[in-house]
């Protein structure tokens, strides 16, 4: 039983890990718990044997053909093949000694769960594994031992299995140092079959407005995990961050023009904006496009985990790499100041042609462009004044039209005057390059909600959202956005465990900082501040380096620690 509950605790691990097929994961844990309660007898299991043969050969021939031929994630069809021998070494007769290849099968399960990104349900599996295995390993010796003396079964009592559980504790202990002091030999655990998350509403790799019948539904999976290193600022609900940008419009959907020329600002104009920067640690799920998310305007990029940022001709920010992205990213804690916007002057504009394509377009749009906007002397009148009459005359709607005819952007603006983000940001884009503003399109997400456990900025996809950026000559891209409050207010919480999510969500956090992505530099980090505190010194020392020379380092006496327990042990 004990050995079949180290079964069942490596099925719960790679669970936690990769997740499983319902069926396969539902008939092995089935299989198991039948095993706990009953074995059959030598005859039955001989006749079982039988049947589960050619079952593995099938599974054997499946895995083959996934490694030669589809040439995909060969994991899981491998792990197949040791859900069925786990089972069917636990449905043995009792009279066969088949512990070891339990033993053995149950730890191959065990590592394969390592070949994906394991969760907090793979700490919690992998911790009883161990307690267990200590137990199974010295009950199955005094068992054999018992055998081989031919003195019967040896009674064990509860305290005996509690004192030989304690000692899995020195064990995990042993294990959580040699992985503290162990050297880094990369920087992120990647992880395979990496889910992807991919936005319902606000932010996806296009912009479309075609989209019609129904409701934008809530989705409160968090995609974007944000500390602030030098202190989180007031308006977390007000910061945007920034994906994606659009410079062509088809009147259904927004796309990126193949050949656009560089039509980012110098870096410098954005001094104008203000000296000050804010800096932030962005831990990022793995989206379909791969944006590096930032407060506008960024202006530098340090990843954190094996990613290559990209600086593209629009001016956003993507990356080449694997795994979950993490990164520092810093920006210009300021915005221009509307005297500053009216007084913008000079010719430039970075792929004109480009950020004034307009489609076809109905003379009553062109009227009510010219109506609104036409007499304004400055282009930051005329993107303020759109701006404040989209939020004044216009309601935030996740209602999507009733049909295709009503999803047009004539129809919004002339009947409707209600929708989502994308409606408003396209239409205050349209209707500037009317006049002969330089606008485009940008998505990503708007505000978070802060998880007073983690200390972080939790960004999920309710949060998606859809503005504009103007173009202002010695300023570079100035972000408006036209949307009506309220926005949030039919996707924001959608569980009734939300609260409790964001525990669970900071644990989570935890793990995938400190022991996922547990790097070279956090190792260094954490042995600089191990010395210090042998030392008695405030962080940063006394800066006398003589006395530095002397003192052992923190890893030799974590080692030192290591072998003193491994010798008690």
């Amino acid at each position: 039983r004990l050995a079949v509950l180290m079964s069942m605790a490596s099925l719960l691990a790679f669970a936690g890990g990769a997740g499983v097929a319902p069926l396969s994961a539902i008939l092995t844990a089935g299989g198991l718990i039948l095993a706990l309660f009953w074995q059959p007898g030598p005859d039955l299991s001989e006749r079982m044997e039988r049947a589960w043969l050619p079952l593995a050969a099938i599974l054997l021939i499946r895995a083959l053909f996934h490694v030669l031929v589809v040439k995909d994630d060969v994991v899981v069809p491998v792990v197949d093949l040791l859900f069925l021998l786990l089972v069917a070494e636990a449905l043995r007769s009792l009279d066969a000694r088949n512990d070891a290849r339990i033993y053995s099968l149950s730890f191959a399960l065990l590592m394969a769960s390592t070949a994906y990104r394991p969760g907090l349900l793979f700490l919690l599996a992998f911790v009883t594994y161990v307690c267990l295995t200590t137990v199974v390993l010295i009950v199955g010796h005094l068992r054999r031992e018992g055998d081989k003396h031919g003195s019967g079964g040896i009674p064990v009592s509860r305290g005996f299995l509690l004192g030989a559980t304690a000692l899995s504790l020195i064990t995990l202990g042993v294990a959580a140092l040699v992985f503290l002091t162990f050297p880094r030999v990369s920087q992120s655990w990647a992880g395979r079959g990496e889910t992807v998350a991919r936005s319902m509403a606000g932010f996806a790799d296009e912009v479309t407005l075609g989209s019609h019948g129904g409701q934008i539904v809530g989705n409160p999976r968090i995609v974007l995990r944000v500390e602030f290193p030098n202190g989180a600022p007031a308006n977390l609900h007000s910061l945007y961050w920034r994906g994606r940008s659009y410079d062509r419009f088809d009147g259904i959907r927004w796309s990126r023009s193949d050949g656009l020329p560089p039509s980012q600002a110098p870096p410098n104009w954005y001094d104008r904006w203000g000296t000050e920067q804010i800096a932030q640690r962005v831990y990022g799920a793995p989206l379909r496009t791969r944006v590096l998310f930032a407060l506008h305007p960024l202006v530098g990029v340090e990843p954190e985990s094996p990613i290559q940022a990209v600086f593209n001709n629009a001016g956003d920010h993507t990356y080449w790499g694997y795994g979950p992205p993490s990164y520092v990213a810093y920006s210009i804690n300021g915005r221009p100041t509307p005297n500053q916007l009216r007084e913008a002057e000079g010719s430039f504009v970075p792929a004109r042609q480009y950020y004034s394509q307009l489609p076809a377009l109905s003379p009553e749009v062109q009227a009510l462009a010219d109506s609104l906007i036409g007499n304004l002397p400055t282009d930051y009148d005329r993107a303020k004044r759109l701006e404040e009459w989209f939020q004044e005359e216009f309601t935030y709607s996740l209602q999507l039209p009733s049909s295709a005819r009503e999803a047009t952007l004539d129809h919004f603006l002339l009947n409707r005057k209600a929708g989502h983000c994308e409606y408003f940001s396209t239409a205050m884009v349209i209707m500037l390059r009317t006049q002969g503003v330089p606008a485009r399109e940008v998505n990503g997400f708007l505000g978070g909600n802060w998880s007073q456990f983690g200390a972080y900025l939790a960004v999920t996809q309710n949060e998606a959202h859809a503005w504009v950026e103007v173009w202002f000559p010695t300023l570079g891209w100035v972000p408006f956005d036209p949307t009506p409050p309220g926005r949030g207010d039919g996707t924001a919480l959608t569980s009734w465990f939300w609260p409790g999510r964001f525990l669970f969500d900071g644990i989570q956090h935890r793990w995938n900082k400190w022991v996922l992505d547990y790097s070279l530099q956090t190792q260094f980090d954490l042995f600089q501040f191990s010395r210090e505190m042998v030392r008695g010194e405030p962080e940063g020392g006394t800066g006398d380096t003589s006395t530095d020379r002397r003192l052992p380092t923190p890893g030799p006496l974590l080692w030192g620690g290591t072998v003193l327990l491994i010798l008690l042990y």
